[in-house]
């Protein structure tokens, strides 16, 4: 019998995760995989225009250009706060410290509106890839799988911030990424080595996969 993994709110056998990466990490199924994972941007250590056009490849274009121009106009916060020297290390090992760091990332959101048009999920889709072991990704599917399950590690809390949401959710995360670390590591080396993910892409790409399920289950509409 298959390990059963628990993520989120969701448990399901590994073999049937192991599954779902497989036919992720396929070129030939037209998923996000490779084409964000391998698009070179402005290859800096700070987000820069170019860097914008990511999100695209990760299914979150819905209104391309107000998208563009706001988070144009966050780069000064944004490159700020990426530089704040408590984001260091991997997210498996991020420290109280670390976390909060990256929570102040999720809070440019709280302290800049209006941010038309862009969100956690595109926000995170352009850090992600400048710190892929320790910025995570985010989108509608993760939030249900981690706060729309039958007793949820982050019950709804529609009265957070996006900063206090990201203290309430990293934490819950970081411990599904420690748990199975065996099984991440075998999803990243079924990626290409020509475009390499970490394992946070790897949590990254079965959550959002189970986290489908929730949405069908409730019979709410699928959002990537």
């Amino acid at each position: 019998m298959s390990e059963m993994i628990s993520v989120g709110g969701m448990t399901q056998p590994r073999d049937k995760l192991l599954a779902y990466a497989r036919d992720y990490l396929n070129p030939e199924n037209n998923y996000a995989y490779p084409a964000y994972d391998a698009y070179h941007g402005s290859g800096s250590a700070q987000v820069e225009d170019v860097d914008l056009l990511a999100i695209v490849l990760l299914n979150a274009g819905q209104r391309p250009l107000p998208t563009y121009y706001t988070l144009h106009r966050l780069l000064p916060q944004i490159n700020e706060r990426l530089a704040d020297p408590r984001l260091t290390g991997t997210f498996a090992e991020a420290s109280q410290t670390t976390v909060e760091a990256i929570a102040d990332l999720f809070g440019i959101l709280d302290d800049h509106r209006p941010t038309d048009y862009v969100g956690k999920t595109k926000l995170l889709k352009v850090l992600h890839r400048k710190r892929p072991e320790l910025i995570p990704l985010y989108d509608e599917n993760i939030r249900r799988l981690y706060s729309e399950t039958p007793n949820p590690p982050v019950p709804r809390d529609t009265k957070r911030t996006h900063r206090e949401f990201a203290l309430a959710w990293l934490p819950a995360l970081q411990r599904d990424l420690v748990a199975y670390h065996d099984l991440w590591q075998e999803i990243v080396a079924m990626a290409d080595p020509k475009a390499p993910i970490t394992e946070l892409r790897a949590l990254d790409i079965v959550a959002w996969k189970m986290g489908s399920n929730v949405a069908s289950t409730s019979g709410k509409p699928r959002t990537s």
